[in-house]
């Protein structure tokens, strides 16, 4: 069994703590795990938090129990004891145990009985198996249950820890292997101390154990074998006895100090010259033995990931090429109109699927396989909400892809289906219902206004507006008592500041509420706490997004909590049922999870972290359960279901045919190249494997760009890129300056710059892939919907030399244009990210891809929605007239019944195959 191996993740807090000894297993992904705790004390609660962030604490017997919830109220962590010790909790224990349980996956917890009382014992899965026995006398009969388990080192609270052996140990205590015979004695004069035993013991001893580093222990024992020292050298470090100083100090050493040594600073002063020689336990400085260290601490270096292999590598018979219809016909869980809604009872999961072609509402049981579909309109019809009694959906709905949704609501059973709002030519949108179920809060854009806050009866379909949509609001949150609304709105004079409010449910002025000081910013996202006491929210105030709570009382906020310290966005927070914690959404490296905050503590740990993106999360009023939906470059969005007790994830639904191997799809690299003024650029690399080249030489690329401009490529299921890399062409997408992910600063770093320095990160990128022999530079196309489209378009115009093919889906071509006919929240976009087209009238000419479409030399695939309600028909007519009248190669091509995207699997797979055909055509040599 590996010493070292053990310490580098078992904290041990005995010697400050009155001989008794309490273990932390440390875990840095789930939280650390505590197995009982030291008597509460300030002191005691420093320890534990010096070890780290924990989710869990086991208490091992009712003795153990009766802090257990003062330390749940300081640290934020659940409770587990078993039934017999449950009484002794106040409040109960968050996780009750039977005899046998698995508590996490690397431990288990056992009950032991003797003489009428039992006690807990925990038993990790590591390095040969460690049994942490708590106050269990490992000498009493109710230990000899622990025989048949298989274990190599023992943990006791009354006893010293046995890091080696421990099953022969707890054999011998129970006499069931004979006492070894007393061989020999040592006599040695005194002093019997700590030191001098250490010595004898290094004697005694073949080879040095290996332990951690002593003066590192609070923080880098929990690091791994970089901090292991022999222990004769950590010895000498840490109980080197103070010797007082002859006055004057020291004379040197005639050898001029003592030899060097791997822990001794080489200015330490040598020790005085003793005139008389001194035997062994009195000699301090002796050397422990003759051999040198046979292992030294490791230098202290930066941990720095090794380099992303981008080369073109081979899966064998694994590979398969799919057609365009095999993987744009993969079906996918709606994430952008609403995700999905947990039944108010826990056991039933709403959510919108296209599985039938169009998006449908389906409801699926949390625990079973069998999943229903409540609509069948043939229609676009997503974020389904449940209501409180759970016997209605509320749903919304839109006809052609024109976004102009309304809301609709079907019985539990899909058999009754309602039209509540009625209004075709109105975009309704954020629906929540309130507390006693009888309204639902939305916000709609009537009358020509801007998005307001509405409020529709359910039973007799009466509508009141409680604000004027003077500006845009979004996001209504019904208080607890169903008396106040929380929305956020961009109110300020400078646009780009966006602040909460809440307005009386009554109706009344909209009060706003203080959450960025005097700094510039957003606050969104805001929610309340389950009491109402508190209210949460997303704010950017200190240059990244991060989740803040607030007490709230009389119309005004107190004191303002962030609740993480870190560097990366996170955002879209929700409440835990008790209001004890909130999981939010944490974006790293494109990468997003699901972790879980508590209020009082701010302890904090992942729930969903497997490699992709989660979104949608909610909790069930068991407060451990988490539905939510995950996907992944390999996987479509699904609605997946995890707890504390779950081993891993399950999945509800299984988008992915059984037809379409996951191991031939491509996992894209995250790295980044130098853009515009040298900054460097992230961006996600799809490689193709090398059964998909196609010929000799560099591969072939597509910059595949995304729209917005404020969105982001993530390690989520990106069905073009994975049409185009099995087809053998390399894939860059980029997440240009205006991206979301990574910060404030990146994310409005092309604010009021469209199509400049963004376009520049765009055409560096495909630069960037022929400098580093990654594709090949003459054989680079253009790919983007939306923003993309428009970014495509100028690359095309302006980079002529860069790029030899493009597709255009959706794209802006002109921004006056697009001003005058876009929808009223699209207007005010433009006018808050990009400019005014009055004061900065000739930015919206130069800006656009209609000013230089002459430019244009690269064949050009144009696709369009009929429907576009953002980027209307109109303005694809504009440039494929000019690439008309210009005799440039071209191909237009409209999609009938189709809005911003293609919402139908149909129309989905006939753009991806138009636009892979158009890259094979143009981009390959044969």
């Amino acid at each position: 069994m590996d010493i070292h191996q053990l310490r580098s993740w078992i904290f041990e807090l005995y010697e400050p703590l009155e001989n008794e000894r309490q273990y932390i297993v440390y875990d840095e992904q789930r939280g650390n795990l505590l197995i009982d705790a030291p008597p509460f004390s300030e002191r005691a609660l420093r320890l534990v938090r010096g070890a780290g962030p924990a989710s869990l604490l086991v208490a091992t017997n009712a003795a153990r129990a009766a802090d257990a919830d003062k330390y749940r109220q300081a640290l934020g962590v659940q409770v587990a004891a078993h039934r017999d010790d449950a009484e002794g909790i106040p409040g109960g224990p968050d996780l009750v145990l039977g005899d046998e349980e698995l508590v996490r996956p690397d431990a288990r917890t056992i009950r032991v009985r003797g003489n009428g009382s039992g006690a807990t014992v925990v038993l990790l899965r590591k390095a040969g198996g460690v049994l942490v026995a708590g106050d269990l006398d490992l000498e009493s009969d109710a230990a000899r249950a622990l025989l048949p388990l298989d274990f190599s080192a023992v943990l006791s609270a009354r006893r010293a820890p046995v890091w080696n052996a421990g099953k022969d140990d707890l054999l011998q205590l129970q006499k069931e292997l004979p006492k070894p015979r007393k061989q020999f004695g040592i006599l040695l004069q005194a002093p019997w101390d700590r030191a001098y035993r250490g010595r004898l013991d290094d004697k005694l001893t073949p080879n040095d154990p290996i332990v951690p580093r002593e003066v590192t222990a609070p923080r880098e024992a929990a690091m791994g074998p970089a901090t292991l020292v022999v222990a004769t050298a950590a010895r000498e470090l840490v109980e080197r006895p103070r010797r007082p100083l002859q006055r004057g100090g020291l004379p040197p050493d005639e050898r001029g100090g003592l030899p060097p040594h791997p822990l001794r600073d080489a200015t330490d002063k040598p020790p005085a010259k003793s005139e008389r020689p001194r035997n062994f336990a009195e000699d301090w400085s002796a050397a422990a033995t003759a051999r040198p260290p046979t292992t030294i601490a490791n230098p202290e270096t930066d941990i720095r990931p090794a380099p992303a292999v981008i080369a073109p590598r081979s899966i064998g018979s694994r590979y398969r090429r799919l057609s365009v219809d095999e993987l744009a016909g993969v079906p996918y869980v709606d994430d952008i109109w609403g995700g999905i809604d947990l039944a108010p009872d826990g056991t039933e999961v709403a959510f919108s699927w296209n599985r039938s072609g169009t998006f449908e509402i389906y409801s699926a049981p949390v625990e079973g396989e069998r999943i229903f579909q409540l609509t069948d309109a043939k229609e676009r019809s997503v974020s389904p909400r449940w209501s409180p009694d759970a016997r209605w959906v509320a749903f919304m709905r839109d006809a052609g892809g024109n976004e102009r949704f309304d809301v609709w609501l079907v019985d539990r059973d899909g058999e009754q289906e309602r039209n509540l709002t009625s209004e075709p030519g109105v975009t309704h949108r954020d629906i929540a219902w309130s507390p006693d179920g009888t309204k639902i809060a939305f916000t709609a854009n009537a009358g020509g206004k801007g998005f307001a806050i509405h409020i529709i009866d359910v039973t007799t379909g009466a509508k009141r507006v409680l604000t004027d949509g003077a500006r845009d609001d979004v996001q209504p949150r019904w208080s607890p008592d169903g008396a106040l609304i929380l929305f956020s709105s961009w109110r300020e004079a400078l646009r780009t500041n966006a602040d909460l409010f809440v307005v009386p449910a009554s109706g009344g002025e909209a009060n706003k509420l203080g959450t960025r000081g005097e700094v510039d910013g957003e606050s969104l996202e805001g929610r309340w706490s389950p009491d109402g006491s508190r209210i949460s929210f997303t704010t950017d105030s200190r240059g990244r997004q991060e989740i803040a709570v607030a007490t709230y009382q009389a119309g005004k906020l107190g004191r303002i909590e962030r609740m993480t310290a870190g560097i990366h966005d996170e955002y879209q927070a929700v409440w835990r049922p008790d209001g004890r914690a909130l999981d939010y959404l944490h974006n790293e490296d494109a990468s997003v999870s699901i972790r879980r905050v508590f209020a009082v503590s701010h302890a904090d740990h992942a729930v969903a972290d497997l490699p992709g993106v989660h979104s949608s999360q909610q909790i069930g009023p068991d407060n451990d359960r988490t539905v939510y939906l995950f996907q992944s470059p390999t996987r479509p969005v699904d609605v997946f279901v995890t707890g504390e007790r779950m081993t891993e994830p399950r999945p509800i639904t299984r988008s992915l045919p059984s037809h379409v191997d996951p191991s031939t799809l491509v996992d894209p690299v995250h790295v980044r190249y130098p853009g515009a003024n040298g900054e460097m650029v992230p961006a996600l690399l799809f490689v193709p494997y090398v059964e998909a080249l196609r010929g000799s030489g560099a591969p072939p690329a597509i910059i595949f760009i995304h729209g917005g401009p404020t969105a982001q490529y993530r390690r989520e299921w990106i069905v073009g890129t994975q049409v185009f890399v099995n087809a053998g062409y390399v894939v860059l997408a980029p997440n240009v300056r205006g991206s979301t992910g990574y910060g404030k600063k990146w994310r409005e770093a092309n604010r009021h710059d469209w199509g400049g320095k963004d376009l520049e990160d765009v055409a560096r990128g495909a630069a960037w892939l022929g400098d580093a022999k990654i594709a090949d530079p003459g054989r680079v196309g253009a790919y983007g919907a939306s923003y993309g489209g428009y970014l495509t378009l100028m690359s095309l115009a302006l980079r002529p030399e860069q790029f030899a093919a493009g597709v255009s889906v959706v794209g802006v071509v002109s921004w006056k244009t697009m001003y005058e006919t876009a929808r009223g929240d699209v207007r005010d976009y433009l006018v808050r990210e990009f400019a005014d087209p009055e004061k900065d009238a000739e930015l919206y000419r130069e800006r656009s891809p209609l000013t230089h479409a002459a430019k244009i030399r690269a064949p050009l695939l144009i696709l369009q929605g009929a429907n576009d309600p953002r980027v209307p028909q109109s303005e694809a007519e504009q440039v494929v007239k000019a690439l008309r009248e210009g005799g440039k190669k071209h191909e237009y091509h409209v999609y009938e019944g189709e809005g911003h995207g293609f919402r139908v699997t149909e129309n989905r797979i006939d753009s991806l195959r138009r636009a892979l055909d158009w890259f094979d055509r143009h981009l390959r040599l044969d």
